[in-house]
């Protein structure tokens, strides 16, 4: 402290090459006799002049100073991947630093959009030494590094870099078998995918991204959908899942299609005073019987069972006879039907 009457107060300057100095500080109070300068670089030598200055703002001569800061902290001795086995997860571990000045830890991530190290935790005390990364992309490649600070905010020097990957996706699925000859049904087939321990299953009714809707998980690598529909069809897509809970990618869409009605009978008939024969027979190959409605206008008559040729006995002159022939396969399924009208 300059305890003169006519001393206001002080000037601090700072350079660093000891000639192009710039004033840093003006301190106000004559009593005041600290200041700190702060935000340096580490390990680099800086060159001072503090000199008075009355109350008319006459500056003294200054005094001289020269001053190396510190050092950068040495980095973490070491930093391992601990290869966690988790869905999306990478947990870095490292040993804790022997500097007690370190008060804690900045983890550093490299970011591929940016390249720069983008700062994604602060880690406080000295001995806590390990961090997780979640909610990562499955199979990607993430890059690290950890940066000590001590308590007066002295930066270490970046550990070395630890390169690490998160758990790959398993195998997509591909060749996947949808059935198109099944009554009220599809069902899908497909090869196991290795390491696999469940599927999923996406089903839509248009073949359209974002129109797929989660149907069900299960463990075997077939599944039937119960649809109780008649030609109607279904797009799929199935994923595979492993044991740490990681999807695959959604396999291509697939066309199943439960089985169509048959195809309308064609008919023919043959007719005399007494009888009408039918001649039926169908389209698609899929009859295995028929069916005839009989309206005689009086009243509806099922015929079932029918075989062709038909021979219809019953028969009244000057009527009129409306018929309504069905086609019905193996599995029971109906067609449209055949009308036919038969006057006497």
């Amino acid at each position: 402290m300059v305890n003169k009457p006519n001393i206001a107060g002080y000037y601090i300057q700072r350079s660093e090459d000891a000639k192009k100095y710039k004033t840093i500080a003006k301190i106000e109070n004559k009593y005041i006799t600290h200041y700190t300068d702060k935000n340096l670089k580490p390990n680099k030598l800086y060159f001072y002049k503090i000199s008075t200055f009355t109350k008319k703002g006459v500056p003294s001569f200054a005094k001289f100073k020269e001053v190396r800061t510190l050092d950068k902290i040495e980095a973490v001795p070491f930093i391992a991947n601990a290869n966690l086995k988790v869905k999306g997860m990478i947990k870095i571990v490292f040993r804790p630093h022997p500097n007690e000045r370190v008060q804690g830890y900045y983890i550093e991530k490299f970011n591929d959009d940016s390249a720069k190290w983008d700062r994604i935790a602060d880690l406080e005390p000295r001995l806590r030494a390990e961090y997780i990364d979640k909610g990562l992309i499955d199979g990607k490649v993430y890059r690290y590094r950890v940066v000590a600070y001590s308590f007066d905010g002295i930066e270490s020097y970046p550990s070395k870099v630890i390169v690490a990957q998160t758990l790959q996706k398993p195998q997509m699925i591909v060749n996947i078998q949808a059935t198109t000859n099944l009554p009220k049904k599809i069902e899908l087939h497909w090869q196991k995918v290795p390491n696999a321990v469940e599927y999923n299953i996406y089903a839509s009714s248009i073949d359209i991204e974002g129109s797929f809707e989660h149907l069900a998980t299960i463990k075997d690598t077939h599944f039937t959908d119960k649809i109780n529909k008649d030609g109607y069809s279904k797009y799929y897509k199935i994923s595979s899942i492993d044991k740490y809970g990681i999807e695959s990618m959604k396999s291509q869409s697939v066309m199943g299609s439960t089985l169509r009605i048959p195809a309308k009978p064609i008919v023919s008939i043959e007719k005399n005073n007494k009888t009408i024969k039918f001649i039926l027979s169908s389209p698609d190959k899929r009859a295995v019987k028929y069916l005839i409605k009989k309206d005689n206008g009086d009243k509806i008559i099922n015929i079932h069972n029918v075989h062709s040729p038909y021979i219809d006995k019953d028969i009244k002159s000057k009527k009129t006879y409306d018929y309504k022939i069905y086609s019905i396969d193996e599995n029971g399924l109906v067609s449209k039907p055949t009308e036919v009208e038969v006057s006497f």
